[in-house]
């Protein structure tokens, strides 16, 4: 769950919460107020009915509302001495003097005969007229009570649900303003990477908690930075160090091949020849990271319109020889005038690596499948495939294969002279022409490695 809907969630918890209590304490009080009313309609109608009595000085002659349930009897002899209309349907047990209570389950029948249950409130109240002794007892239906409650118990929840949607659409606008900063920073931070360091997330001036973590995340960058910078340029000053003593080394050992190579013994040949194999081979490393230091700090190229089918064709005449030594065939599928915009020798050098590679990891006799196609989309692609049979690249390997020094075998890598910089070459190279490369694998069978450049009208 992301931040912003829990977030979200805690508000509207929140208020749902708040809600419920706020309505349970209003509906209380909206329930209770009614009953105090009732009551009080009680009580007022009880006095009328008594100050009547009075004037008719205790003689049963009062002209009520329908809508009271009145009975009034001598507490002396315990006999009515008035009943109201309604008294005469609906049966109420007696109550206590100055008490007020809700009966509820009350039968009342009309003049028609149809019956009904309602609920009642009665009270009773005490009065001395001379030297008698009445009580008044007052009741009515608790219907238009009750259809009040019925309103609330109702339009509550309708409220609650009406409260929870503008609850959503406050704390969706409200997080949205609050998470904004992080959102920026996201984005920024996306587009940070190792060649692109220099980037920094903006500081505000309000002295907030996100403008605290932008200022830590910088001081972070810069730490990052720097130590890319020593990096880069540790493995550029060694590299380049190393390439004149390598080619001393390699000059030495050829001189001495060549001239007295019949008079050593076969071990000390053998040592030479093995000698001279891996100073090639750290001649190549060398090279491969001199290479890569260059293009990582390089920005951008000075693009020129590259007739790609030309220089695929050149290069596939260049290793046809290594691929005739090892019997592997190769299949080529090139449509003519296929054109991009780019850097001559920087292609050369990708593709150079791929095919190499196709060779370098493939079986005695075994197959490379060269094909290229313009795609037409939105903007016109050139697709450029090298395909070739081998071992392959085991499936958690494959996002891996284009990191600085990382080799899917090692043993293998190093059989071949890999130094495990090859792909992460082509991926640059690839991506300062804005394009893409992706590579398929299924073990034993065949790797596939796809190239995607903008396409380019040379017309």
């Amino acid at each position: 769950m992301t931040v912003r809907r829990r977030i979200m969630l805690l508000i509207v918890g929140t208020g749902l919460v708040s809600g419920f209590l706020f309505s349970g304490v209003v509906f209380y009080e909206l329930v209770e107020q009614s009953f105090r009313l009732l009551d009080s309609m009680l009580e007022e109608e009880a006095y009328k009915v008594i100050e009547l009595l009075k004037h008719e000085k205790g003689q049963p002659n009062l002209h009520i509302d329908d809508g009271y349930w009145i009975v009034i009897y001598d507490r002396q002899s315990s006999k009515d001495i008035f009943r109201s209309n309604l008294a005469d349907f609906v049966r109420l047990p007696s109550v206590k003097p100055n008490s007020a209570v809700t009966i509820r389950h009350v039968i009342v029948n009309d003049a028609s005969g149809k019956s009904k249950v309602e609920a009642f409130r009665l009270r009773a109240f005490p009065i001395f007229l001379g030297d008698k002794d009445y009580i008044v007892q007052v009741g009515r239906s608790l219907g238009k009570v009750e259809e009040e409650i019925r309103e609330l118990v109702w339009g509550i929840p309708l409220g609650l649900i009406f409260s929870v949607l503008i609850l959503i659409l406050i704390s969706h606008f409200v997080t949205g303003k609050i998470l904004k900063p992080i959102g920026q920073m996201k984005d920024l931070a996306r587009d940070i990477s190792e060649k692109n360091l220099e980037q920094r997330l903006p500081v505000n001036e309000q002295g907030d908690e996100f403008n605290e973590l932008a200022l830590t995340i910088n001081q972070m960058l810069d730490r990052l930075q720097y130590s890319f910078m020593r990096q880069r340029n540790f493995l550029f000053d060694t590299s380049h160090e190393l390439k004149t003593p390598l080619a001393t080394i390699r000059l030495a050992i050829g001189e001495i091949c060549s001239s007295d190579i019949d008079s050593l013994s076969p071990s000390i040949r053998d040592n030479l020849l093995r000698l001279n194999h891996q100073v090639l081979r750290m001649e190549r490393l060398v090279k491969d990271l001199l290479d890569m230091s260059s293009l990582e700090t390089l920005s951008g190229l000075d693009l020129k319109p590259v007739h790609l089918t030309e220089l695929l064709s050149a290069l596939i005449e260049d290793y046809q020889l290594l691929s005739d030594a090892r019997s592997i065939t190769m299949e080529v599928n090139l449509p003519e005038n296929l054109w991009v915009k780019g850097d001559e020798e920087k292609l050369r050098r990708a593709f150079s690596n791929l095919l190499d590679n196709a060779i370098k990891y493939n079986e005695d006799g075994g197959q490379i499948v060269i094909r290229a196609k313009r795609e037409v989309t939105e903007t016109a692609v050139i697709v450029v495939i090298i395909e070739n049979t081998g071992p392959g690249v085991p499936e958690e390997d494959l996002p891996k294969v284009f990191d600085q020094f990382y080799r899917v075998e090692k043993s293998r890598s190093l059989d071949y002279g890999g130094s495990g910089l090859g792909l992460p070459i082509v991926k640059r190279i690839v991506e300062l022409h804005r394009g893409k490369v992706d590579i398929e694998s299924k073990p034993g069978v065949r790797t596939r490695v796809i190239v995607r450049l903008p396409g380019y009208n040379a017309r």
